[in-house]
């Protein structure tokens, strides 16, 4: 049977209590201080992930937010720029349709202004070849005893004046001044002496001189004379006749085209 001895079992415990202590101070204590430290750490760090977390989360929310601002400000940009451009190509497509319609309404114009010349130069050629035609035959088929008949006529009309228009001839006579007055007789045909000292006898009255006489022949007046004296001219040939008669068909004719 064993006897323990107290004295060592109590040694025994003392020593281990000692070693307990030693291994408490000196492993187990710094150990979970470490451990406490390390879950200090752990903690913080969760800590400072939660923070980064939600920092992240409200940056993301504020960036969504942010795109979507920038979305809707792109789109009305966009919707914008498509009004301005639709309005734009309205008012460009507005003004081409008016400055077609205005250069429509121009070669118009042109056109018929072009069209009414070509008829106005056609009938007027057309007159004036009829006219030439006339003057020609009369010309040629009219006897000399006509022409003397005319040359006559026209001496009665320059003696007419005298004795019914002195007011007239006064103011004629007048504007002649001291002047010797020339007196241009153009003829269709060659005039005899008889003729030209009645046409002397007639002017000399008319002008209350004695007149420088200018003698022309032209055919081309067809019978009668054409006679200038001062500023005053007296036509009673078949051209002059044949001119007043153009004007008046001429006239006629544009009344008539201008009326259709």
């Amino acid at each position: 049977m064993l006897n323990p001895d107290l004295t060592t079992v109590v040694i025994q415990i003392v020593n281990f209590l000692i070693l307990v202590g030693l291994l408490y101070l000196l492993f187990f204590k710094p150990v979970m201080h470490k451990v406490q430290m390390r879950m200090a750490e752990k903690e913080r760090m969760m800590a400072q992930l939660a923070e980064d977390q939600a920092e992240a989360a409200r940056l993301r929310a504020e960036l969504e937010k942010r795109l979507a601002d920038l979305e809707y400000e792109t789109a009305q940009l966009i919707s914008d720029a498509r009004e301005r451009a639709e309005t734009e190509r309205v008012a460009v497509l507005k003004l081409a349709q008016e400055e077609t319609e205005h250069l429509l309404v121009e070669a118009e114009m042109d056109a018929y202004r072009i069209r009414q010349q070509a008829v106005d130069e056609f009938h007027d050629q057309l007159i004036d070849a009829i006219l030439e035609m006339v003057s020609q035959a009369i010309g040629r088929i009219a006897p000399t005893e006509l022409h003397e008949i005319m040359v006559k006529q026209l001496c009665e009309r320059i003696r007419d004046m005298g004795r019914h228009e002195n007011a007239r001839v006064e103011s004629f006579r007048r504007s002649l001044g001291e002047r010797t007055p020339i007196v241009t007789i153009t003829s269709a045909h060659p005039l005899s002496p008889e003729l030209q000292g009645l046409l002397v006898r007639t002017f000399s009255a008319l002008v209350d001189r004695t007149p420088h006489m200018e003698l022309r022949t032209d055919p081309a007046l067809a019978l009668g004379l054409r006679v200038r004296v001062g500023d005053m001219m007296v036509d009673n040939s078949i051209a002059g006749q044949l001119a007043d008669i153009r004007d008046s068909v001429s006239q006629s004719l544009q009344e008539h085209l201008s009326y259709e």
